[in-house]
């Protein structure tokens, strides 16, 4: 395969460089992160460390992912405890993993846990050594030694390497590129572009590594040779590259779509997210941040786009940076709320069952939209959190309607993709149900079509094990893009939920066949119907005619805190006496 260099600057404006042996044997003091909620341990680790290293501290995991956020720069290794309140080690490991940025930073687990169960979970999540308390202080210095010498050795070669499949720069090394061509420039306007290959993972799937590595090759040689003013070009991603040019007017664009069209690939979509006169104190990787932010608004659209960074975006940014800062406090403090959708049974035109959906009100942001949350949530791993507390509060509302002597319906709750990440899933979400008393058959697990197929053999190892433990299953978001028979024929279903987007589309083409048919099927295969969306008497009328089982939408009823939802109930209740 032809590489090749690009991008490279004179030497005469690059600052001034360590050669990899001076850098290997920097004898300047190493900074570590030990995360133990055991007072006593905790001293013993900064007593044992503080010889060689400089220490910091957290109590607990969820105090040790901000030292981790703030310091991640910084840190040679984290030495870290695994039970512990709050944010336990294997929480800290999972939220770790979700950020690039702290890819290279080891960790070495020191627990008093000997269970080998608990070694393997572990070196799943990304553990680089684990060691049972209590342990030879000398055999443990060493290994710290070996693992900082191992992580910095990689780190170095890495920097002082191109991409081996599209002789692009390496992430590191463009990045160092970057920070030296601003320091030398002070004065001087760049523009940053990031592209992105639109679903890469799908097509490496599809067409295999081989084929793939062929086209980020045959990509990137066209992207250089047609973007204007490059200073130097990287590849940061597995399908992601980026380009810091001399700044310029725009109008160019279209060279991008062609270079594009030059890849002899089909069905080649590629995302543009452009930087114009980048901020020269800014760290490269907000840089990065901002360029995606500006693709991510593409995601929806077809074909080559190319979208420019502007204020929009910016606040955007910043909102998004305000929930995430906010959302373990807005947990701790009950800033979520649990609404309650109910679903009408067609067969009795009563309520049959309802969907727990979380709302949030944030204190100065005021109602912050799900849409917004909810992918940040996905992205940095809160999700499990907040899907958790979700079917517990779906858990209380079913002992609250038997209390006060209300029909008690089957609430459903939904499973993030992220959630199956956690190997007990199904256990933890038994617990929570047995903690409250609540007959497992009243609890439905909503599933979507995407978690599936990111993960399709934990999923249903997960859904099976939900179903042997007596929980409903229902596959939500049926017909929302990506619908698969297979998930069908493979997953302990019981009940199939139509999205919203087949009734709108079946309005506004006055045809509802493709609905009818769905309806159909799922009956082939004994299940029940839901259809979500259902907004007019028109609409209700039609799918009713069909067969569904359930209507769920505005027209029945809208999304309802617990009390109007127990009222719901009560009228209901007091119209069948």
């Amino acid at each position: 395969m032809r590489l090749f260099a690009c991008g490279r600057i004179p030497l005469a404006k690059r600052g001034p460089m360590k050669r990899l042996d001076m850098l290997l044997n920097d004898r300047d003091r190493r900074l570590v992160l030990v995360v133990e909620d055991n007072d006593i341990n905790r001293e013993i680790l900064h007593a044992l460390l503080s010889k060689e290293f400089d220490v910091i501290e957290a109590k607990d995991g969820a105090e040790g992912i901000k030292q981790l956020e703030e310091r991640y720069q910084d840190l040679a290794i984290i030495l870290l405890d695994l039970y512990m309140p709050v944010c336990d080690g294997f929480e800290f490991m999972r939220r770790k993993r979700l950020d690039e940025r702290y890819d290279s930073i080891p960790t070495f687990v020191v627990t008093a846990s000997g269970e080998s169960s608990d070694e393997i979970a572990c070196l799943e999540l990304g553990a680089n050594d684990f060691v049972v308390k209590p342990y030879n202080p000398e055999i443990m210095m060493n290994r710290i030694h070996n693992m900082i010498k191992l992580r910095e050795s990689a780190a170095l070669v890495s920097q002082l390497s191109h991409d081996v499949v599209t002789g692009l720069y390496s992430k590191e090394y463009f990045g160092r590129i970057v920070e030296e061509t601003f320091a030398a420039d002070e004065g001087a306007a760049f523009d940053l572009i990031c592209s992105d290959i639109v679903n890469f993972r799908v097509l490496n799937g599809r067409y295999g590594d081989r084929n793939c590595d062929l086209l980020l090759h045959d990509l990137a040689s066209s992207l250089v040779e047609a973007i204007p003013g490059r200073i130097a070009a990287g590849r940061i991603g597995e399908g992601t590259f980026a380009f810091l040019i001399e700044h310029q007017e725009r109008g160019w664009e279209g060279k991008l779509d062609s270079a594009v069209a030059k890849v002899p690939f089909a069905n080649l979509n590629v995302r543009f997210g452009i930087v114009e006169n980048v901020d020269h104190s800014m760290p490269v990787a907000r840089l990065y941040s901002h360029a995606t932010s500006a693709m991510e608004t593409a995601k929806s659209l077809h074909g080559n786009v190319v979208v420019y960074f502007d204020d929009d975006l910016h606040q955007r940014q910043v909102m998004e940076q305000t929930i995430r800062e906010s959302m373990e406090a807005a947990l701790d403090e009950l800033q979520f709320k649990v609404h309650f959708q109910p679903k009408c049974d067609e067969h009795t035109g009563k309520t049959g069952g309802a969907e727990a959906l979380a709302r949030w009100t944030h204190p100065e942001l005021g109602i912050v939209s799900p849409a917004l949350f909810i992918p940040i949530f996905e992205r940095n791993g809160f999700i499990t959190k907040l899907d958790l507390f979700v079917w517990e509060e779906a858990c209380k509302e079913v002992v609250r309607c038997a209390e006060l002597g209300l029909p008690v319906v089957p609430i459903s709750a939904n499973a993030s993709r992220l959630d199956f990440d956690l190997p007990d899933l199904a256990d933890q979400l038994a617990a929570i149900a047995d903690k409250h008393g609540v007959d497992h058959s009243l609890l439905h697990v909503e599933l979507t079509e995407t978690a599936y197929s990111d993960n399709p053999e934990a999923v249903t190892q997960t859904m099976h094990r939900l179903r042997e433990l007596g929980f409903a299953i229902e596959l939500d978001d049926f017909g929302s893009g990506y619908s698969s028979l297979v998930s069908l024929n493979t997953l302990p279903l019981d009940i199939i939920k139509l999205d919203m987007s087949m009734v709108q589309q079946a309005t506004a083409l006055h045809d509802f066949r493709i609905v009818e048919s769905a309806i159909k099927l799922a009956q082939t295969l004994g299940l029940k119907t839901v259809v979500e969306g259902v907004e007019t008497a028109e609409e209700a009328a039609k799918v009713r005619i069909m067969g569904c089982d359930y209507i769920q939408g505005y027209y029945y009823s809208k999304p309802l805190v617990r009390e109007d939802f127990e009222r719901h109930l009560a009228a209901e209740q007091a119209e069948r006496s």
